[in-house]
């Protein structure tokens, strides 16, 4: 299966996956997500503004406009940036002094890329020593990993670094462009293709995974999280929970003591409490099936902003989630299984198929997919892991922007109607940081933060029984 390609002079074009989160993001299902930094310290605004400038210029992807040429869609960069992306409020002058409402307001506008760049920035000033900085990004134009070194990029700029190891030296991430630009065919389809070599009956394999994708898994269709509202807003609310670092080092130490990982708990945890809230609420949970994003991790693009990543969706039926210990083994199982066949490809070639059509087709196919709501997972949880880790520690090694303390950092990711609200983890400083993303329309502010409350409470309790042999 070859592509021919039509490139466009000072253009990044899409890839399947890019192109899929667009065609979703036109359906009124927002793909945005966001990179809170809190920060104690007093920001110099011009110096900021210049280091997200400067950012962009060094991935010319944030700074790319949606363009048509020939029905074939693009992003073409653009040289002038003009006064750049970010924003700046006080709260004191907020006319709404809820700040938590003001900047979940201003984390759900939509991002226009026919006339917008696929990110933008907010300051947000709680008092004189306290601020937010919060990072919003296009899913279509990058992933959650890839926009952290977007925001670690401008801070090493704020900060006046130049770091000495292969990113500064000839990385795509410094100032030599996107390596994109002079690529044909698709990089994540050439990534799937190169996996024949490493798994037996390869193709064999990925037809059998999309076949229990869409047709096995989809009999009884997956349970969803109870909510006692319905509407079609486009509106997402956000709330927030850590961990502190003892925490977590108890968490971590029950999952080296069985054999199985952090992420594996964080994920039979989430199987537990949706199955949980569902029965506080009477209701009968059946197959839950929880969608988790999985890092491709493509040679020669691991300082490319892009999407560099697929999805597996693994069920648990009602007498899996009995025992937390069992249920335990089966999630590590599931995954270790899924890695080594490779499953998550499988989405790529479903994704490259989709991305043949025209785009408003796949809106078509999108709306399919939303409405049926059978081929649309319970939830997504997703991890992504340590933030800015110094080597050998868990300990971050971007702590500072000058003179101003980075005092955490959390992620939020997107959310779709049929599912209503999604998890994000990720550990900064030894804190893990759990964020919940909730559409208003289908749940209240009190119903998300009991939920997020109840997995959090999994998690610290979670009874992982003896060792996995």
């Amino acid at each position: 299966m070859r592509e021919r390609v039509q490139s466009f002079p000072g253009s990044i074009p899409f890839n399947c996956v890019d192109k899929c989160l667009l065609a979703l993001d036109g359906i009124n299902e927002p793909m945005l997500f966001h990179l809170v930094l809190d920060l104690e310290g007093d920001i110099d605004l011009v110096r900021l503004n210049g280091a997200i400038s400067s950012a962009q210029q060094a991935h010319p992807v944030m700074r790319t406009i949606l363009q048509s040429r020939h029905s074939r869609l693009f992003r073409q960069i653009q040289e002038n940036i003009g006064r750049g992306v970010l924003s700046i409020a006080d709260q004191a002058q907020l006319q709404d002094t809820n700040c938590e409402h003001y900047l979940s307001s201003w984390m759900s506008q939509p991002l226009d890329l026919k006339k917008e760049f696929p990110v933008r920035v907010l300051l947000l000033r709680r008092n004189e020593t306290e601020s937010l900085l919060v990072f919003t990004f296009h899913h279509s134009a990058t992933d959650g990993l890839r926009a952290l070194l977007f925001v670690r990029k401008t801070i090493e700029i704020y900060n006046g670094e130049l770091r000495q190891d292969g990113e500064a030296r000839g990385s795509p991430a410094g100032d030599l462009g996107d390596i994109r630009m002079n690529r044909r065919g698709d990089e994540l389809l050439q990534f799937a293709h190169s996996q024949r070599s490493e798994v037996q009956h390869y193709y064999g394999k990925v037809l059998f995974s999309l076949f229990q994708r869409f047709v096995i898994s989809t009999l009884p269709p997956p349970t969803r999280v109870f909510h006692d509202r319905c509407g079609r807003s486009r509106e997402l609310r956000f709330c927030f929970a850590v961990l502190s670092p003892g925490e977590l080092e108890q968490i971590q130490s029950k999952a080296k003591s069985v054999g199985v990982t952090l992420n594996d708990i964080l994920l039979a945890a989430c199987y537990r409490v949706v199955d949980r809230w569902n029965s506080m609420h009477g209701k009968v949970s059946r197959r839950i099936r929880i969608m988790t994003p999985v890092n491709m991790g493509l040679k020669g693009f691991r300082y490319v902003v892009s999407n560099q990543a697929s999805w597996f969706s693994l069920s648990t039926t009602p007498t899996d989630r009995t025992d937390p210990a069992k249920l335990l083994r089966e999630v590590r199982a599931d995954t270790t299984d899924a890695a080594m066949h490779r499953t998550a490809f499988s989405l790529i070639y479903y994704f490259y198929l989709c991305s043949r059509f025209p785009l408003f087709v796949m809106r078509w196919m999108c709306r399919f997919l939303i409405i049926t709501r059978t081929y649309v997972d319970t939830i997504l949880i997703t991890n992504v892991g340590f933030i800015w880790p110094k080597p050998g520690s868990e300990e971050a090694a971007v702590s500072t922007m000058g003179n101003v303390r980075i005092r955490n950092v959390a992620g939020f990711a997107p959310v779709v109607t049929p599912m209503g609200l999604s998890i994000t983890a990720g550990t900064y400083n030894r804190n893990l940081n759990l964020s919940l993303t909730y559409r208003p329309a289908l749940f209240s502010a009190e119903k998300a933060k009991i939920f997020l409350d109840l997995y959090v409470e999994e998690i610290r309790n979670y009874q992982v029984g003896v060792q996995i042999v």
